[in-house]
């Protein structure tokens, strides 16, 4: 299967950590307007898109959030 080029918050939940009930939801959404991954996005060179109250999250930046989770 392709990698996808985009993620949404719901489906990044879902890579991380295989559901997406409202503690994931929470703990995802605090982390995106915290800057939690803007180290990541800084070294991979994928920046997260924000739209409104959109979120969109690079293939890319989702695959080295993954490495670095472990």
């Amino acid at each position: 299967m392709s990698e996808r080029i985009f993620y949404t918050p719901e489906e990044l939940a879902f890579e991380l950590w295989g559901k997406f009930t409202s503690k994931q939801k929470n703990k995802l959404y605090r982390y995106l307007r915290k800057g939690v991954f803007k180290p990541l996005e800084e070294a991979s060179g994928f920046k997260i898109l924000k739209d409104s109250n959109r979120y969109l999250i690079p293939g890319g930046l989702v695959k080295a959030i993954k490495e670095q989770a472990g």
